[in-house]
């Protein structure tokens, strides 16, 4: 019996050491949780590819039908139109889990060829799209592998037009873009993404980037 009561008087007399020592554990755990977001890698840097753009490629494509294919369609001419894609680089610097400002430079061309009944080449047009736009970046989903996310783009653009028939011309204008929906998979130091746009990006691209 005086066994027993001695065992009960000791372990009374621990527990608090032992409640300081669990508290202090948990402590740890929580500085450790809030120090990892700050020593995770805060630069990004985004390559992607994707399809024409709502308003660069559909607009350059409208262009070209209008102001030289379309003259032409009287005279049996035929237009071969190819688009060379969409291609993007971005910059993001991550300020907090849901927030990262940054910029993108975006590149967009498509060639059309327009022939005769003979099959002869009667005009060549090339046209490009460059943006620069700087951008920003919410996220809304924050998993450690998947982030979903979407964004605003504002710069300037410029187009440039070339064709068989005269020289060159080129113009500027207020560049804009709307990320709708943007999904990341990965871990702290690579991942790819999938993203849908409304502007001058590509309406579905995908690609690859590296934080460091």
């Amino acid at each position: 019996m005086k066994t027993k009561i001695i065992a009960i008087a000791i372990v009374a007399m621990a527990m608090p050491f032992i409640a300081n020592g669990q508290e202090a554990d948990s402590i740890a755990v929580e500085s450790k949780s809030e120090l990892s977001f700050a020593e995770q890698p805060r630069n990004e840097i985004t390559a992607s590819i994707g399809v024409v753009s709502a308003f660069g490629g559909v607009f350059d494509f409208f262009k070209v039908v209008f102001e030289g294919v379309g003259n032409s369609i009287g005279n049996n001419y035929k237009t071969d139109t190819k688009f060379i894609g969409t291609y993007g680089l971005d910059y993001y610097y991550q300020v907090n889990k849901w927030f990262r400002p940054g910029a993108k430079i975006v590149y967009e061309g498509l060639t059309t060829t327009v022939r005769d009944s003979t099959n002869a080449i009667v005009n060549h047009y090339n046209t490009s799209t460059l943006s620069i736009m700087p951008s920003v970046q919410f996220s809304y989903l924050n998993k450690k592998h998947v982030k979903l996310y979407s964004g605003i783009d504002i710069g300037l653009g410029t187009i440039f037009d070339d064709n068989k028939q005269s020289s060159g011309t080129s113009s500027t204008f207020c560049a804009f873009n709307l990320t709708v929906i943007g999904i990341r998979v990965g871990n702290d130091n690579i991942y790819g993404m999938v993203e849908t746009n409304i502007g001058m990006d590509a309406l579905i691209k995908g690609g690859f980037g590296v934080r460091f």
